[in-house]
């Protein structure tokens, strides 16, 4: 009986220690909670469905990608003349992105702007496997909209220090080299966003985030003056 119930505290407490890792990874019990009081996956389907409820933009400009397209406010902040779209949305993957292209692309759009991957590294793919995804997704954009101009972007730097987001920079400079290479491989304009974000130590400086992984409205500007080449007539 003693035995049974020393076994029974020891795999306890290997549970405990899980969930405790878990948590760690994943950022905390306050990152926990937000996760249980925002479904990420519910809020992709409401997005999706939403954009293809809207009309039709002929030439539009597309920012594509996850939360660090959706929560900048692109028209406003690039300039209220130009026909942008904000096509980013909170916890998406590249896979997420190849299944709504349909939405995308029948806007006919002169540019596409993408950043997306954090969130594949994030759950656990790893950088080959992710630059697979990406890079079937940058030449079914090539294929299904030739005349449209992609700007392929780097992934930003996280500050793990304000908060723990799960991943490692080094994971990010390793995936913006590959990123780098399918731009050149495919002939395509890179953007590198993350450098100009960074600290003497290769992370996301504290100026530009609160929470370490999302911008505010300083790291929004670097954004937009590393992109302005791209919307000089």
């Amino acid at each position: 009986m003693k035995r049974w119930l020393i076994v029974s505290l020891a795999m306890n407490a290997l549970l405990l220690t899980a969930a405790i890792f878990m948590l760690h990874r994943l950022g905390g019990w306050r990152y926990a909670l937000h996760r249980l009081q925002h479904n990420e996956a519910g809020l992709y389907q409401h997005r999706r469905q939403l954009f293809e409820q809207l009309p039709v933009q002929p030439g539009a400009i597309i920012f594509l990608g996850d939360s660090q397209t959706a929560l900048c406010e692109w028209r406003e902040l690039m300039g209220d003349s130009l026909q942008i779209l904000n096509r980013g949305i909170v916890g998406d993957q590249v896979d997420g992105v190849v299944n709504r292209l349909e939405e995308i692309l029948r806007h006919r759009p002169t540019k596409i702007l993408l950043l997306v991957g954090i969130n594949d590294l994030l759950f656990g793919q790893t950088v080959a496997e992710v630059e697979l995804r990406y890079r079937t997704l940058v030449q079914k954009i090539k294929r299904d909209s030739p005349a449209t101009q992609l700007i392929l972007k780097s992934i930003l730097p996280v500050n793990n220090t304000i908060k723990n987001t799960g991943i490692r920079n080094e994971q990010i400079r390793t995936m913006n080299t590959r990123i780098a290479q399918i731009a050149r491989d495919e002939t395509l304009p890179f953007v590198d966003i993350c450098g100009a974000l960074t600290d003497e130590a290769g992370n996301l400086a504290d100026r530009y985030s609160a929470d370490g992984l999302h911008l505010n409205g300083h790291g929004y500007s670097v954004w937009k003056t590393r992109l302005e080449p791209f919307f000089k007539k």
